[in-house]
């Protein structure tokens, strides 16, 4: 590897069990504009097309980007972006974070908790409740609609920066964040000694193994620039074991959006794909409607 080349690219070993040795399972190669797109660092992103090399480890089955983006550049990227469009889905984004809430709550119903990677602060919004909240972020953009709109005050330090006191929390979430992180296990490990005995951790993550991902594939929308570590309930189980945890339940997450938010997430798919779902919903006039959908490919993990 050139010089020019190790100050963007890095090779990494499987953070679950440390081996080097995997199999590729899918790759597109980004080139040199798709690396300098910021809406690839996005949530609401709908380019989906270059995302490198995806590997499986031989050993684990875990899978992951390999090589990736260097830890700056990572950084760099999510700081500096601004999700416009994120907000423009508030209403849907809010009952999210209230089910997300409510499957809480089943095994925690008050105390402080911490949600890691809180975007605009939907999910504090709604648990602040019953509970005494606290998020990181580290988009300005988003940090600065949750205390405008929301009136929250959120971090900008990312989690083992934080130095948080030890089991200081009864709850920590991290919705679709920790397929984003650099290294999954050591973040556990860190909300493992920041949440008191009997504590809850509640995240959510793609499926590699649901029924999306199996079907389409290398063409999958869950594969993308921005995601480094791609698990299934055998890996993300076999983690959350290593970093300390107990799993408590696994089961398939579905979200509510506009009917026109949801378009627009295959827009770029083909048209013999997208162009019937866009002729309904243009006929019917359903673009405001809410649509609550379960594509099978992404995992509520409560541990």
């Amino acid at each position: 590897m050139s010089e020019a080349a190790s100050l963007i690219w890095e090779e990494v070993r499987c953070n679950l069990c440390g081996a080097d040795d995997g199999r590729t399972l899918y790759e597109r190669p980004m080139s040199e504009e798709s690396l300098k797109n910021p809406r690839d660092f996005l949530a609401t992103t709908d380019q989906f097309g270059d995302y490198g090399r995806i590997i499986r480890c031989r050993h684990c089955g875990l899978a992951y980007t390999n090589p990736r983006l260097a830890f700056d550049r990572i950084l760099q990227s999510y700081t500096q972006t601004e999700d416009t469009e994120y907000a423009e889905e508030a209403e849907s984004r809010s009952i999210n974070g209230y089910f997300t809430l409510a499957a809480i709550r089943r095994h925690a119903s008050h105390g402080r908790l911490l949600d890691i990677g809180c975007a605009h602060g939907f999910l504090l919004n709604a648990a602040r409740v019953y509970f005494d909240v606290q998020g990181i972020e580290l988009s300005a953009h988003a940090r600065g609609y949750a205390k405008k709109q929301l009136g929250l005050e959120v971090g900008a330090t990312p989690l083992r920066d934080a130095k948080f006191p030890d089991a200081h929390f009864d709850v920590v979430t991290m919705v679709d964040v920790i397929e984003h992180v650099t290294d999954p296990l050591a973040d556990l490990k860190e909300i493992r000694r920041i949440l008191k005995p009997g504590g809850i951790l509640y995240l959510v993550t793609p499926d590699l193994s649901g029924l999306a991902a199996k079907l389409l594939r290398g063409r999958w929308w869950g594969l993308r620039p921005a995601h480094l570590y791609y698990f299934d309930p055998k890996t993300m189980s076999a983690m959350l074991e290593k970093a300390g945890f107990e799993t408590l339940e696994t089961r398939s997450f579905g979200k509510i959006f506009t009917y026109g938010y949801w378009l627009s997430r295959i827009q770029n798919y083909p048209r013999l794909f997208s162009g019937p779902i866009g002729w309904d919903v243009n006929s019917f006039n359903l673009h405001e409607k809410f649509l609550y959908l379960d594509t099978r490919d992404s995992m509520q993990v409560i541990a």
